[in-house]
């Protein structure tokens, strides 16, 4: 047996605080032994990667990439689909979701082929864990399927319930409660029969943080109780430490602020021993939190600082905004607005780079989806080819029996009228027999092909549609890149005008390089965010989340989104909003109608023109309207708008352009809520387009 593998061995009798640290250290310095070669060293390497895969994931990805090139040398291929995995782990953990999702595929595909079902089943978790971790949870529980079902059948009862969790935590992200609760609950009365009292803690954790987003506090702190209880006996004190956290968040909600501060400075300093600097970072602004709502106005900037302090160190950006934000309105308070006006900037500011990373990581997204409906996509078209391989196999050995045993029967059939003339009668009756089972034959032939030729037509069917959504889906980012073409261009132009004549231009030029600049970032961001709309409705990804609101609360927002543009316009913006107007429905998506719907109301009215959004009481619903005096539509045109295989675009009175997205989006979200969108348009006299939403649950 290899040494490295007879090192758990060897440790299993030591504190266990220290064990993974005692093990980390005795393989990094077998590393560095001249005599470890070969299989040793590749064990080493990739059990030091999985040990710091959480501290240092970016030296772990190196360890198991050298451990694979070793791996693929030796022809190892169990290691190399394991290590590759691991790889596919570790980039996931980085952010890069396109290595990651490549190498787990690799790795399925390679213990595919290897007969290697658990190693199968480990990756298909992989997967489900990286679809989880994006919110792509029907992908996510696909894969968690399939994994449990392999591990059911393994019998592998300690895998069968860390996947049970996993598929609660994505229920309990869809916001599914209930089945949450079961598949935790699940994965419980599993650690349970294997006495694993870590793994009853977890569970419990699980159930607390479902019972605290349900509103039944005192069952989450129940469960959060119970499971402390567990994790005090465990000399790790990390996960301890996380329950205890959630004990003082969930006191913190109840509005027991002075237990929940009392507890949060506890779980502070066992974060501090541990050296968990993310973790402490967003204890510290916990407590400034509670000692802002208890009127502790110095300690609370003083935990607001340090927490700034250590998620800077640590690159925490939702951590770093947050404490902006808190700190800017501690300083509100305090009457201090010019510092308040500072901090409240730079939240912005962070914000504002999170949401372009944001923005760049959901186009990994689209393009990682993409990527894998086109596989699988070729993969059932290989498959129905083989099924027709088959079909075409089973016919030719049909005909190949049948000739045989007319061959056979005729041979039969010369011999008793040769020998056995006197037969002749008895013989003919058989020959009867036998034609009307060739015949019966011949209609089973017939059968057969007429299944062959209707699986033909059902193929070129499904050929022809997957053709078709490419073409569709072709035609979209042809026009989405040249429209992108354009706003690039300028960018890149201001960026070499002020690279080179930043030192000669006057403070007004600068200004308005920077005016056309922000134009020209906000005209993109726009375009990007429909293209991500249109492609979430298509995919079906959008929830629909309906909730009551204020109409003119909402349209008053999303008119004051407008009136800079619609100033340098020089249009008059006009509500017309009933103050006490309610509406049900989905708050995200009505807002994205009528902000298409007043942004190409504003584009195509002349400047000192006249913009008017209103809204009123139906039967059972709520009417929104936006009617400009501005160019106005043909009827051709009005055909166009709502059509996505045409994408109609239009210049705006001043040349701004458009995707053609905007009326598409804001047709499939209308109707998705149960309502209708209807247009009116004179060419030359303006446009009035309106559209319903239910404003009671019953009407939709």
């Amino acid at each position: 047996m290899s040494a490295i593998l007879l090192l758990p061995l060897l440790l299993a009798g030591s504190d266990p605080v220290n064990r993974w640290q005692d093990e980390a250290d005795t393989l990094t310095g077998i590393l560095f032994e001249e005599e470890v070669t070969g299989r040793d060293r590749m064990d080493a390497l990739m059990n030091l990667a999985w040990i710091i895969r959480s501290s240092d994931p970016r030296q772990a990805l190196e360890y198991s990439l050298e451990a694979l090139d070793m791996a693929r040398f030796g022809d190892d291929r169990e290691s190399e689909a394991r290590l590759m995995a691991n790889i596919g782990h570790l980039h996931w953990r980085l952010g890069d979701y396109h290595q990651s999702f490549d190498y787990l595929l690799q790795s399925r595909q390679l213990y595919e082929s290897l007969g290697h079902t658990m190693g199968y089943a480990r990756t298909l978790n992989h997967l489900g864990i990286l679809f989880s971790g994006q919110g792509h949870y029907d992908n996510a529980l696909e894969y968690y399927l399939m994994a449990l079902g392999i591990y059911e059948d393994l019998d592998s009862v300690a895998r069968i319930a860390s996947v049970l969790n996993n598929i609660g935590i994505v229920y309990e992200n869809q916001h599914d409660y209930e089945r949450a609760i079961e598949y935790h609950r699940r994965a419980m009365d599993i650690s349970d029969q294997l006495d694993n009292e870590q793994g009853i803690a977890f569970s419990l954790h699980n159930m607390g943080s479902v019972m605290l987003k349900q509103g039944d506090y005192e069952g989450a702190m129940a469960s959060y109780e119970a499971a402390l209880a567990i994790r005090q006996k465990n000399p790790d004190k990390r996960p301890m430490a996380y329950t205890q956290r959630s004990i003082g968040y969930l006191n913190h909600k109840k509005g027991l602020n002075e237990l929940a501060l009392e507890q949060l400075l506890e779980t502070e300093k066992l974060f501090r021993e541990l050296g968990d600097d993310r973790a402490l970072a967003q204890i510290l602004h916990d407590l400034g939190q509670v000692s802002m709502v208890l009127d502790q106005t110095e300690a609370s900037a003083r935990y607001f600082y340090e927490s700034l302090q250590i998620a800077r160190g640590a690159g925490l950006l939702t951590i770093i905004s947050d404490n902006y934000l808190s700190l800017s309105e501690l300083l509100a308070a305090q009457v201090r607005f010019d510092s308040a006006y500072v901090y409240q900037r730079r939240h912005m500011n962070i914000r504002d780079s999170m949401y372009d990373e944001e923005a760049r990581r959901r186009i990994i997204e689209l393009e990682l989806l993409y990527d894998r409906e086109r596989k699988e996509a070729e993969i059932d078209l290989l498959r129905k080819a083989n099924r027709i391989k088959e079909l075409d196999l089973e016919k030719e050995s049909l005909l190949r029996n049948l000739l045989l045993v007319f061959a056979f029967l005729v041979l039969i059939l010369f011999f008793f009228l040769f020998y056995r003339f006197y037969e002749l009668r008895r013989i003919n009756k058989q020959l009867s027999k036998q034609k009307e089972e060739i015949s019966q034959y011949n209609k089973e032939l017939i059968t057969q092909k007429q299944k062959v030729e209707a699986l033909n037509a059902r193929l070129r069917e499904s050929e022809q549609h997957l053709m078709n959504a490419n073409k569709t889906k072709d035609k979209f980012f042809s026009i989405i890149s040249h429209d992108l073409r354009s706003p690039f261009a300028s960018i890149v132009s201001f960026s070499r005008i002020l690279k080179r004549d930043i030192e000669h231009l006057s403070k007004a030029e600068l200004q308005e390089l920077v005016r056309q600049l922000d134009l020209t970032v906000v005209k993109i961001n726009g375009l990007l965010e429909n293209l991500l709309q249109w492609s979430r409705a298509q995919s079906g990804k959008i929830p629909y989340a309906p909730e009551y609101f204020l109409v003119g609360d909402l349209l008053t927002e999303v008119l004051d989104l407008f009136a800079g543009t619609a100033r340098d316009k020089e249009i008059e913006l006009v509500k017309e909003l009933p103050g006490d107007l309610v509406a049900w429905g989905d708050v995200n998506m009505t807002h994205t109608v009528a902000r298409n719907l007043l942004s190409n109301a504003v584009k195509f009215t002349h400047p000192g023109g006249q913009v008017v959004v209103s809204a009123t009481a139906l039967e059972g619903k709520v009417n929104i309207s936006v009617r400009d005096n501005g160019v106005g539509m043909s009827e051709e045109e009005m055909e166009k708008i709502f059509r996505q295989d045409i994408l109609h675009s239009t210049h705006g009175t001043q040349d701004e352009k458009g995707s053609g997205l905007g009326l598409i989006i804001c047709s499939e979200f209308v109707k998705k809520q149960g309502g209708d969108i209807d247009i009116k348009s004179q060419q030359g006299k303006g446009t009035e387009i309106s559209f319903t939403i239910p404003s009671a649950p019953g009407n939709k």
